[in-house]
């Protein structure tokens, strides 16, 4: 470990002084080509250390590679594959090793503050989008933000149709769980024109078509009781028994009645259930906020 210390020390070391000398030395005649070097060198540098983070990844030194991606993307602010990486890294591996519960959200903040790093400088970089999306949807739960990102991806620099198809299938699990059934539709649509023999795809329109169309439709026109029914019956069905999908769609009905405490119920029940199920834990936080805020303004 040491030594892999005293490597990077002086890497660094070099980069400064080459810096230093190429800034004290530069003419007003050819800056530009000088300062193209500075930033070369430092290119050069930000590609040593991040060769050296995947040694230490793939050997299961996980703590050791924080420090060489930080120092990897201010070398090269980009480098998006570091920045990738270095979002990756926190808000899974990190926060897997957090033992505190509570503390692990923090884990997938900061990752995801990475990612919005990367995107300052790459704003069109696909992998960074579509990295930004899937966290905030597998780990902070957000659905509405990880729709953001994850329609901005499709239009992305830098992807092949296998990312269409998988980013075409993670958006419309997104809005399942948002609920905005519509746009899941359209998404699982879309993914079977482009893969006409995708099982998937053709499976999910039927469902959503024959299960939560006609509920979503009711419910935003004002009959509430009606979609609930519709819901309800699906899940007292054995094999629905623990289905999130209605359960969403419940929970947003529920708040857009006004009645919070059946909403927050719902989703409070879902995360006992589903230990895996970020989105519901994410909104029953946002309920429970909800709540708070109302209580407060009845008292005053």
């Amino acid at each position: 470990m040491k030594r892999y210390r005293l490597l990077i020390i002086a890497l660094i070391l070099i980069w400064f002084i080459s810096s230093a000398v190429i800034r004290l030395s530069v003419s007003p005649i050819a800056p530009s080509e000088q300062l193209n070097g500075y930033r070369i060198l430092g290119r050069l540098l930000a590609k040593v250390l991040w060769q050296q983070s995947e040694i230490f990844r793939d050997t299961g030194r996980w703590w050791m590679v924080l420090p060489l991606l930080r120092v990897t993307t201010f070398l090269d602010p980009t480098f998006a594959e570091a920045f990738d990486f270095a979002g990756w890294h926190i808000a899974y591996n990190l926060r897997a090793e957090e033992k505190d519960e509570s503390k692990r959200v923090q884990w997938v903040k900061l990752g995801m503050q990475v990612y919005e790093q990367g995107l300052e400088r790459s704003p069109n970089n696909f992998s960074l989008l579509f990295g930004m999306g899937w966290t905030a949807y597998d780990k902070l739960g957000d659905t509405i933000l990880a729709a953001y990102y994850l329609e901005r991806a499709l239009n992305a620099q830098g992807k092949f149709t296998k990312d269409i198809d998988w980013n075409r299938h993670m958006l419309a699990h997104v809005y399942e769980r948002m609920p905005n059934m519509r746009m899941a539709l359209k998404h699982w649509n879309e993914a079977g024109l482009d893969a006409p023999y995708n099982p998937v795809a053709r499976g999910a329109t039927v469902t959503i078509t024959e299960r939560y169309i006609a509920s979503e439709a009711m419910s935003q026109n004002g009959y509430y009781e009606e979609a609930i029914q519709i819901l309800e019956n699906i899940t007292r069905h054995p094999d629905k028994k623990f289905a999130t999908i209605p359960r969403h769609m419940l929970a947003e009905i529920y708040r857009e009645m006004g009645d919070l405490e059946s909403a927050y119920a719902i989703m409070k029940q879902m995360t006992e259930w589903h230990k895996m199920e970020p989105r519901a834990e994410f909104k029953a936080r946002e309920l429970e906020q909800m709540i708070r805020r109302r209580r407060l303004q009845i008292r005053e």
